[in-house]
């Protein structure tokens, strides 16, 4: 996120430093040119009044007294040419060619060849420019051409610019320290609310957000921080209120039964009794079931927070066991229901807590014994790889349609096709809670012979 807010700010600021600066280093190398060009237009002037007064006297001795003096101060080359294309004097290294053939011809035509290209660091270093002299009849007698030197100018354009090039560099440094601590200011507490917000849908527990930042953010920061504390408090009372009514309906609900036990049966077949009895039954197991679901939640909500529920005991987080272990207390039953139970003998070591373990085991091979159907088989195993541990219960029943298998799970949702057969629909509720809370990672579907599959895995740490 820091990122996609400071590229921005930083390509704003490098266009607004060039915005400001390129135009001052342009103005940099065209003051010095425009400088040069001043400066060499008098030597010019000088030059040229020299060679008219040696064509007036007829002697050039003065003259080249003059460009050799010249020469030795500035560095340049000066070249006398007349209308016919004869040097008359010179200094310097330069040479009759082309180019300077062009100059003179341009100058003797009254066009002064002052064209002085602006000096930037990368410019040759002479720039040749040539001005016309006349003679006592006022007439273009020749030409004098004068190899500027550039070096100087070069060199000072070349300081300007990178006086220019570190004052940009500061300017975009300090533009960057200010938009590294203005996002840091802002985008603190928007990570930190992200986390915290993470960490709520995930069920676990956030550090409370500081309230930093701009107003807005601190005031956003202060509602969730209160949504949080609601929304965890509803839970919270949620749960608690799920424990008390457990345990509070069992009270009335022991005295209900004692009641009728002690009721005398009075010439009846006590078919009413029985039924009142059935149905007390069934509340009592749903009761327990509620209560089992409750602690269930409670130690997976705790253990998705990273902590450890005031109830669980987290030296019993591993056990030795294997699947014939589990099933061995209910082959009886199983054998009753009609149905044929297939279990591994070989231990494995799974990081859940055995009282745990066991429970699933027995909420899932209840239901199998319910709704598989007689004549059925179930298929219960321990399985172990470099990478997790997996517990898996499969049966041969007929199974669940497509919608069904998208509700299994839910509390007291039961399949219309076992709406009749005894049971509260909270078991695998309990399943999937406990498994969450051994950090077991839950997956329903179908099995492949036919009915339901219930897998839970543990990855190795």
């Amino acid at each position: 996120m820091r990122a996609r807010v400071l590229l921005p700010l930083l390509l704003f600021g490098l266009i607004a430093v060039l915005a400001v600066l390129l135009p001052v280093a342009i103005g940099i190398a065209e003051s010095r040119t425009q400088q040069l060009a001043l400066q060499r237009a008098d030597s010019m002037d000088q030059i040229v009044q020299r060679v008219q007064t040696a064509l007036a006297q007829g002697t050039d001795d003065a003259l080249d007294e003059y460009l050799d003096r010249f020469h030795r101060t500035y560095g340049e080359s000066v070249l006398v040419v007349d209308d016919v294309g004869q040097v008359i004097a010179g200094a310097g290294d330069l040479d009759m060619d082309d180019e300077i053939a062009a100059l003179v011809l341009a100058a003797a035509r009254t066009v002064p060849q002052w064209s002085v290209a602006t000096v930037q660091p990368w410019s040759p270093d002479t720039s040749l420019v040539a001005e016309s002299f006349t003679a006592t009849s006022d007439t273009t007698a020749g030409a004098v051409v004068l190899a500027i030197d550039l070096a100087d100018a070069k060199g000072d354009v070349t300081r300007g610019w990178t006086t220019v090039a570190i004052l940009g560099a500061l300017i975009l440094a300090a533009l960057m320290t200010a938009s590294l601590y203005w996002t840091h200011w802002v985008l603190t507490p928007v990570r930190a609310l992200d986390t915290a917000v993470r960490a709520l849908a995930a069920h676990r527990e956030h550090e409370p957000v500081r309230p930093t930042g701009p107003p807005e953010l601190r005031r956003l920061n202060l509602a969730f921080q209160a949504m949080a504390d609601g929304v965890e408090s509803a839970l919270e009372q949620q749960r608690g209120f799920v424990a008390d009514a457990s345990h509070q309906l069992r009270n009335p609900l022991a005295a209900i039964r004692l009641r009728i036990d002690s009721l005398p049966v009075d010439g009846g077949d006590g078919t009413e009794l029985a039924a009142v009895e059935r149905d007390l039954d069934r509340l009592e197991n749903i009761v327990d079931r509620m209560l089992a679901l409750a602690h269930a939640e409670h130690r997976a909500t705790a253990r998705a927070q990273g902590r450890e529920a005031a109830s669980a005991d987290p030296i019993l987080r591993d056990c030795l066991i294997s699947a014939d272990i589990l099933v061995e207390p209910h082959r009886d039953a199983l054998r009753s229901a009609g149905i044929v139970v297939t279990a591994d003998e070989t231990p494995v070591r799974v990081p859940c807590s055995q009282a745990d373990l066991e429970e699933i085991v027995e909420i899932l091979l209840d239901n199998a014994a319910k709704y598989a159907g007689s004549g059925s088989e179930v298929w219960l195993s321990l399985s172990e790889s470099a990478e997790q541990v997996v517990l898996e219960v499969a049966d041969s029943g007929s199974g669940l349609d497509d919608s069904d298998l998208a509700s299994i799970g839910t509390r007291f949702w039961r399949s219309v096709s076992h709406g009749s057969s005894p049971g509260t629909g909270l078991g695998v509720a309990i399943v999937l809670q406990l498994a969450h809370a051994n950090d077991a990672r839950p997956e329903l579907d179908r099995a492949p012979q036919g009915g339901l599959r219930v897998r839970l895995a543990w990855a190795r740490p």
